[in-house]
């Protein structure tokens, strides 16, 4: 994360000089610069989750979310973000008493609510450039997990509510005054947390679910997020 916010405030000390020196000389009614109108920016949101499960894939995986967003323009650059996000992920249930040829139970829906907050840069300053104002920025949150049917076998594991953090890029494309369409990407980072039997073998000459030699007992995940967000400027 330090050194994503690192890269992300050197681009942006770069290219924002460059976007003003770039306007000077412009006819303002021929500038391919406008300004962004309004400051509050309320959307509806979708994406698809393409999580990576941990390493004992037990995690949230795979699966289409949707929420509401509500973005904020601050002074110069800056905007804020927040949302509530519903997830419908695949989540892999596994018996780690069995041995490694018999684990596999299924696959079953893991469901999360997600509510999180974050400040983010237009490249572009508050201006778009033929509409277009890419961005970069963080967020973080809490994830809720409903309960699993599965879980009643898993030895003690199961996703509860976990700390949020994820950095995003992506492009805002004003389609009119109001109207606009939000293009990200997002990484999602959660901690895993392994309950002992997911180290312990299940007989003599059985492998278990994570080696402990070389497995600590938690396990930060990134789960990458692709999002549409279609947004109205309300004033």
């Amino acid at each position: 994360m330090k050194h994503f916010i690192g890269a992300a405030a050197a681009t942006l000390l770069l290219l924002v000089p460059a976007t003003a020196a770039a306007q000077v000389g412009h006819d303002p009614a021929s500038s391919p610069y406008r300004d962004i109108f309004g400051k509050f920016i309320l959307g509806v949101e979708g994406g698809y989750a393409n999580g990576s499960g941990g390493d004992a894939g037990v995690g949230p995986a795979s699966g289409p979310f949707g929420g509401v967003r509500l973005d904020i323009n601050l002074s110069g650059p800056a905007n804020a973000g927040f949302e509530a996000l519903y997830a419908s992920l695949d989540r892999r249930i596994i018996d780690p008493s069995l041995p490694a040829a018999e684990r596999e139970v299924g696959t079953e829906k893991q469901s999360l609510v997600i509510l999180m907050g974050g400040l983010g840069l237009h490249f572009t300053g508050h201006k778009t450039w033929h509409g277009l104002a890419p961005f970069i920025g963080a967020s973080m949150g809490l994830a809720f997990g409903g309960d699993v049917p599965g879980d009643s076998v898993m030895g003690g594991f199961a996703y509860n509510t976990k700390f949020v953090v994820a950095p995003w890029a992506g492009i805002r494309w004003h389609l009119g005054r109001r109207l606009s369409l939000r293009i990200e990407a997002r990484d999602m980072i959660w901690q895993l947390k392994y309950p002992n039997s997911f180290f312990e073998p299940p007989s003599l000459g059985e492998s278990p679910v994570l080696n402990p030699v070389v497995k600590g007992t938690s396990e930060w995940t990134h789960n990458f997020w692709f999002i549409g967000v279609l947004g109205y400027t309300i004033s």
